[in-house]
């Protein structure tokens, strides 16, 4: 503009020193430009890499502009002056972006003295200005960035890309996430992920993953006043209500439920400590060994178990206090690892609970550790004492424990379908319930009075090297006394057992006359056999049959076959097959 005609310079006129009016522009006073507009300048000539950079005369550093603004290409730099300097209008930003004419030198320096005002020191003046911006008393559910921002909020998600501009991007960002008052919806666009996980307000169903408890417990906490929230009913179709919670006062109710967790240790960090898998570990707590408290109960994360680290540690001492040195070990015996002890019989539950008590209170201590299993799985203890406290139901426990079928079956000198027909019987008690992979126990306490009053007469013939069949036999035809035990598999028949105060009065057969008896018994059959062949064919015959040396027949030494032999050749007209 001409400051003598007030007419905008044109472009065709006398000279380029002149104007349409006549003033000569050099006799005109010319004014010194303020610092803020050279640092503009200093900047655009930089990026148009000019050699009047250097000649600004002042030191762009001193203004803090942010350093991704002077490495801007000249395009970019000038559409983001152009856009930061004509939204600005003091302490707020214009709805509109100010129009701006290429003629205008007044609007011109407005705009960049309103730009190096908002990028001075960034990006505080910036913050300050979006912060004005927010009405303090506005309901949180009517804030919207459109309505508040408008042109700014549209002008910077679609015209200044984040690739170019990341630096307004994120000094937008850190005010939404410190300063923002309103609600963050979970679909919005344009933000980072970064920008939801720490908005001000959450959702009820990201509360509820924040803290790890269920919905339900969520809302019944906004509800109580526990959390500060907002309930908003949405009218979209159907009528539906949100629960907004604001994030500082969930994380002060996490912090505070934090601090009660701190004496209980997570389900995986008892596991390591004891060397328990997840089952055992729980059902060991659940038999009383360990306290414990299910998620939901203390509105701990749900669907998770949280000990007592008192109790768990308190275990883990009992067990390392012995110092015991590391054995070979290879499968049981005498000594036991807790860890066969639990497949065997002990289960994991109450009695290895048991185990762990007696353990505890110094009643029970190991006697070696192996390596092979984890924690206090590998720790060995005699096997007469761990049996003691396997828990069957239906029997009483006994001081001197138990002993399985197989242990029983050794005791008494016979096979365990012997001490299944026993139990049977009813002359042993055997627990109850049964669980597959679990050995049937009887108390040690019945197979020692048993093994004290009677012997087995297959222990007998073994001891005498005698037949024990023949043996057994030989004492029912004899009529000694003797306890008939079926046995259960099909086809075993029977065992016998006789009292040992009877035992020890009798005197028991040789060999040689347990021979001649079964050969008198042989003897005897075959007599019967044929009488009674006999009769049936002459009842078939209606005739007598002719008679035939018996001695022959029916001596030791010939068969059945022998004899049907014989008598077809000596009597063919009995018609025998």
């Amino acid at each position: 503009m001409c400051p003598a005609c007030k007419r905008n310079i044109a472009w065709e006129r006398p000279a380029v020193y002149k104007c349409r009016c006549g003033l000569d522009f050099r006799q005109v006073s010319s004014e010194p430009a303020d610092p803020d507009l050279v640092a503009v300048n200093a900047i655009v000539f930089r990026a148009a890499k000019s050699t009047l950079a250097g000649t600004a005369g002042v030191d762009v550093a001193d203004f803090n502009f942010v350093p991704e603004l002077l490495q801007l290409r000249l395009g970019a730099l000038l559409r983001f002056i152009l856009f930061i300097g004509s939204i600005n209008e003091g302490s707020i930003l214009r709805r509109k972006q100010q129009p701006f004419r290429a003629t205008d030198l007044a609007g011109a320096m407005a705009i960049c003295r309103g730009a190096v005002a908002l990028l001075r020191d960034w990006p505080r003046p910036f913050r300050e200005v979006l912060r004005r911006m927010i009405p303090q008393s506005a309901n949180p559910a009517t804030l919207n960035f459109s309505d508040i921002f408008r042109n700014f909020y549209r002008h910077l998600f679609r015209v200044l890309p984040r690739q170019e501009f990341g630096f307004l991007h994120d000094a937008f960002e850190e005010f939404v996430i410190e300063d923002w008052k309103g609600f963050i919806r979970g679909q919005h666009r344009y933000f980072s992920a970064a920008v939801r996980r720490n908005s001000q307000w959450v959702t009820a169903n990201e509360a509820e993953k924040i803290a790890r408890i269920t919905g339900t417990r969520i809302w019944d906490l906004a509800r109580n006043g526990r959390l500060d929230a907002i309930f908003l009913d949405v009218k979209s179709g159907w009528s539906r209500t949100e629960c907004w919670i604001r994030r500082e006062s969930l994380n002060r109710w996490i912090a505070s439920r934090d601090a009660d967790l701190a004496p209980y240790m997570a389900r995986s960090e008892a596991e390591a400590a004891l060397g328990l898998k997840n089952f055992t570990l729980t059902t060991v707590a659940a038999a009383g060994a360990i306290r414990y408290v299910k998620g939901p109960e203390r509105n701990f994360p749900a669907r998770c178990f949280f000990f007592l680290r008192e109790d768990v540690m308190k275990i883990r001492e009992a067990f390392e206090k012995h110092s015991l040195p590391v054995t070979e070990y290879s499968k049981p015996g005498e000594f036991i690892a807790l860890r066969h002890a639990m497949k065997n019989y002990l289960g994991r539950d109450s009695g290895l609970a048991a185990v762990i008590r007696v353990v505890v209170d110094g009643s029970l201590v190991p006697t070696g550790r192996t390596n092979r299993f984890r924690g206090i799985t590998g720790y060995l203890f005699r096997s007469d004492e761990l049996r003691r406290y396997r828990p069957i139901p239906g029997v009483t426990a006994a001081r001197d424990g138990f002993l399985s079928f197989k242990e029983a079956a050794a005791l008494l000198g016979v096979r365990t379908n012997v001490i299944r027909g026993l139990t049977e019987q009813g002359l042993l008690t055997a627990s109850k319930g049964f669980r597959n992979g679990f050995a049937r126990l009887i108390p040690a306490k019945e197979v020692q009075q048993f093994a004290e009053n009677y012997v087995a007469t297959s222990s007998l013939a073994k001891r005498f090297d005698l037949n024990g069949g023949a043996l057994a036999r030989y004492l029912r035809e004899s009529g000694t006394p003797l306890i008939a035990i079926p046995i259960p598999d099909a086809g075993k028949g029977q065992a016998s057992f006789l009292q040992k105060d009877v035992a020890a009065r009798i005197q028991l057969p040789s060999r040689e006359k347990l021979r001649e008896a079964a050969q008198r018994r042989i003897v005897a059959a075959r007599k019967k056999q044929w009488a009674e062949y006999r009769q049936a064919r002459e009842a078939a015959l209606g005739k007598p049959m002719r008679r035939v040396r018996t001695n022959l027949l029916l001596a030791p030494g010939n068969g059945y076959k022998n004899c049907r032999k014989f008598v077809f050749r000596m009597v063919p007209m009995a018609g025998l097959p």
